[in-house]
């Protein structure tokens, strides 16, 4: 765990300075641009998502779980790379024709209701592009034990660009269509500097290797690549098909004020994807050596760690919500129960742990692909019946059924199969710490100043949780943090 340990604190440090950052470009948006406007850069990330997913043609799950197969620095791991590359190739050609065959129809349905969308259509192609060589370098580079990186160019430097862009806007250095030219750069700035990165490093070699692919991993790649492309695809449209149907059934700004109170509400699954982005590399290679115990000491560690950092955010946002619409504006308000919702989904999320990760690198995988393919299908059909009657909220119901019931799934699945099973008592210990510190915060009264109530009740809740989390043994991570630094201040005072 000390590897993880390491690589999901530094990530999720990286992850939080972006989330800062990304909470005032959320804030100051609301200000500047329309929700229409906002609406329109939420479509262009979830479409070109779904798109450059799509490209990867499942072969992110061959580099996740065959890589360690290839694995030999000094034989530049035996042409892996070139592969990876040549996927990718394929894969954008293919999403990008799709893309230009499908255009017509998209502008014929968009032209009256979101205008706006039509006129920056084209950008979709540049992003489908870059984003899809992201997302393959950096499964590569993450199997190069490098979690970091990624999450540095992705949360940070993507919504530190931003943020600037926002700032020249103010300043009226640039129009709004300057903005989004600028927008659509830094999202497809990543894929660059990590291909730079792999360059500087002598770790990005082109000489295939064919000859090292014996029929037998042919067919497992082959298979890996199918069923991959599946669950990929399935996960990234769980992610992005909420943005895209609203938009469908109502309009870009009503999807800018959905997009806006989603933002709020994944906060929270920050240390999980911190986490999850390390430890699929130690456990893939848990496998290759049949370490149960390692998975299992993984698996519980990692449930009752989001846990407890899930938890906090959690309450601090449900009773903060007053103070979150201040800030956001009354033409906000709607969202609320969207917070809610998408909170509490990644919060059950959170609490299972790394539980994608050890079936989606064991050979049970293809599990995962049929529950997700289903589970796309049945999110959809949610959707479908919820969005037209409650809008918004809608949406969000239709997340919180459907992400958290995979989530459940995959425990009991586990459980039943593998005899792995991420709870203990101390998750009900942690639970009940949560509910005294949410009693807390509820009945701190309000304060005129939003500012004022929002360090008020947050430092009150923050004290009471983790004084107590610590007092009764929740997390050893956690602890042993605490202890180091009660013996750092005793050392210097």
């Amino acid at each position: 765990m000390g590897v993880i340990k390491r690589q999901t604190i530094k990530g999720s440090i990286y992850s939080y300075i972006g989330l800062t950052i990304g909470f005032f470009f959320t804030v100051i948006s609301t200000k500047l641009f329309t929700p229409e406007q906002i609406g329109l850069t939420a479509i262009l990330v979830a479409v070109s998502a779904l798109y450059s997913q799509f490209a990867t043609l499942g072969f992110t799950k061959v580099i996740e779980r065959l890589f360690p197969y290839f694995r030999d620095k000094d034989k530049n791991h035996n042409g892996f790379l070139f592969l990876t590359i040549a996927v990718a190739t394929i894969g954008i050609t293919i999403s990008v024709i799709t893309f230009l065959l499908l255009k017509p129809r998209i502008i014929e349905n968009n032209l009256e209701k979101s205008p706006l969308l039509v006129e920056y259509i084209w950008y979709l192609v540049p992003l489908i592009f870059f984003r899809t060589f992201f997302l393959m370098l950096d499964t590569y580079n993450k199997m190069l034990f490098d979690a970091t990186t990624g999450s540095i160019l992705s949360d940070f430097l993507f919504r530190l660009g931003t943020l600037l862009l926002i700032g020249a806007f103010f300043l009226n250095w640039i129009n709004f269509p300057q903005f989004v030219f600028g927008f659509v750069a830094f999202l497809s700035f990543p894929a660059v500097y990590l291909a730079g990165l792999l360059i500087y490093r002598k770790q990005f070699s082109m000489k295939p290797k064919l000859g090292f692919i014996k029929p037998a991993l042919r067919k497992e790649m082959t298979s890996l690549s199918f069923f991959g492309m599946i669950i990929g695809f399935s996960a990234i449209a769980l992610k992005n098909i909420d943005t895209i149907m609203m938009n469908s059934y109502t309009n870009l700004s009503m999807t800018g004020v959905y997009n806006i109170s989603f933002y709020f509400g994944t906060v929270i699954l920050i240390p999980a994807i911190a986490l999850g982005k390390i430890s699929s590399t130690i456990i893939a290679e848990a496998w290759k050596n049949k370490d149960m115990e390692t998975i299992d000491d993984i698996y519980y560690k990692s449930s009752i760690n989001q846990l407890f950092a899930a938890l906090l955010l959690f309450i601090l946002m449900v009773t903060n919500l007053h103070n979150i619409f201040k800030i956001l504006g009354p033409e906000y308000l709607g969202g609320q129960w969207v917070i809610i919702l998408i909170a509490l989904s990644n919060l059950i999320v959170a609490s299972t742990g790394v539980s994608v990760q050890i079936i989606g690198t064991s050979h049970k995988y293809k599990i995962q692909t049929y529950s997700m393919g289903m589970l796309l299908v049945l999110v959809i059909i949610f959707y479908m019946i919820f969005i037209p009657i409650w809008g918004m909220v809608g949406a969000a119901l239709g997340s919180l059924l459907s992400v958290a019931g995979a989530a459940i799934f995959r425990v009991f699945y586990l459980q039943r199969n593998m005899k792995l099973f991420p709870y203990r008592i101390v998750h009900l210990k942690c639970i009940a710490i949560g509910l005294l510190a949410f009693v807390v915060g509820k009945i701190i009264p309000a304060f005129d100043h939003y500012i004022v109530d929002l360090f008020i009740r947050s430092s009150a809740i923050s004290i009471v949780f983790i004084c107590l989390s610590y007092l009764f043994h929740i997390s050893d991570d956690l602890n042993q943090m605490a202890d180091k630094l009660f013996k750092y201040f005793r050392k210097n005072n």
